[in-house]
C-alpha cells in the first residue's frame, strides 16, 4: 500500500438497514430479504446470522455482480454471490437475467443441486439466445440457525474466507469445489461442503474484482494479498467490530491498492457473521 495513496478521496456508499421477521407458521420456502447488482451498502439480520453486502460497478450505477439475500423457514438464511464475465450493461443485462432464474430455483433446499439447476437452466437460454449469455461465476451457502451448520458450494468462483475466532486468522474455505461456471454446458453435477460456525466466526464472500485489482504499477492484489489485507483490516478496527464497519474499511483498502475509487471491474463484498 503506497503512502502517497492515503490522502486521495474514496466514494462514500450509504448503508441501508434491513431487518428478517419469521413467523412459526411460516412452511419452508425462500422469501428474498434483498438482491441487486448496483451499488449499494446494506446490512441485513438473518436467522442466527448478521450480514452485510457492500458493491461497487465499475463503470456504472448497475454491473455483472449480483448479490441475493433469502430467508428460508424460520432457521435457515441463503446468500448467493454471482459475477458475470465483464462489466457495464451486457454483464448487467446476464446478471438481471440469473436474478429472475434465483427466484425460479430459490425453493431448492439442495446447495449444490440450485447450482446444477441454475446452470442447466442458464446453458439452454444462452443456446437459445442471439446474443449469447456470458459464463458466471457464482457462490451460494444457507445457514441452518439451529445447528449452526453453512453448507456451500461453488460454480467457478472465488473462494471465500472464514475468520476462525478461536485462531484470530482467516482460512480459504472449500478446496476442491471450484466446478465450471454457469453457461459452460448442461448436465454439471456441482459438490457441496459443510462447516459448523463457532462464536466469533465470519465468513467473507467476494467477487474477483476484489482480487484481481491492479495497482498503478501494475501489480495484482492477488488471493493471497486480499487475505492478508481482510486480516489487516480486521486488525486495525477497535472492537467489538461492526461488520459495516469491516466492509467500508476493507473496500477501501481495495481502492487504496488501486490508486483510485474508480475501480476496473464490480467489487461485491458479503460478509456473514454468527449473531450473538
Amino acid at each position: 500500500m503506497r503512502a502517497s495513496n492515503m490522502s486521495m478521496k474514496l466514494k462514500k456508499i450509504q448503508r441501508e438497514e434491513v431487518a428478517c421477521t419469521t413467523s412459526a407458521a411460516r412452511p419452508f420456502g425462500c422469501t428474498e430479504l434483498w438482491a441487486g447488482n448496483e451499488s449499494a451498502h446494506r446490512s441485513l439480520e438473518l436467522a442466527g446470522l448478521e450480514a452485510d453486502v457492500i458493491a461497487v460497478p465499475s463503470g456504472g450505477k448497475r454491473g455483472g455482480d449480483l448479490s441475493a439475500v433469502f430467508s428460508c423457514s424460520d432457521n435457515i438464511a441463503r446468500v448467493v454471490l454471482a459475477d458475470c464475465v465483464g462489466h457495464g450493461y451486457v454483464a448487467s443485462r446476464v446478471a438481471r437475467h440469473v436474478h429472475r432464474l434465483l427466484h425460479k430455483f430459490q425453493n431448492i433446499r439442495d446447495t449444490a443441486g440450485l447450482l446444477a439447476a441454475l446452470n442447466d437452466k442458464f446453458t439452454l437460454d444462452s443456446e437459445k439466445s442471439s446474443g449469447a449469455l456470458q459464463l458466471t461465476t457464482v457462490v451460494t451457502g444457507t445457514f441452518d440457525g439451529g445447528t449452526k451448520e453453512f453448507n456451500y458450494a461453488y460454480a467457478a468462483h472465488p473462494r471465500m474466507l472464514l475468520w476462525r475466532g478461536s485462531e484470530s486468522r482467516f482460512l480459504e474455505i472449500g478446496e476442491g469445489l471450484e466446478n465450471l461456471p454457469l453457461g459452460f454446458v448442461t448436465g454439471e453435477l456441482y459438490s457441496e461442503q459443510s462447516i459448523r460456525l463457532q462464536p466469533g466466526d465470519m465468513i467473507l464472500a467476494f467477487s474477483d474484482g476484489a482480487t484481481e485489482v491492479r495497482s498503478p504499477h501494475g501489480d495484482q492484489l492477488s488471493p493471497r494479498g486480499f487475505l492478508q489485507l481482510a486480516e489487516a483490516t480486521l486488525a486495525s478496527l477497535p472492537g467489538p467490530v461492526r461488520l459495516a464497519e469491516f466492509s467500508t474499511a476493507l473496500l477501501e483498502g481495495v481502492q487504496l491498492h488501486r490508486g483510485s475509487s474508480e475501480l476496473e471491474d464490480d467489487v461485491t463484498l458479503l460478509t456473514l457473521r454468527l449473531s450473538g
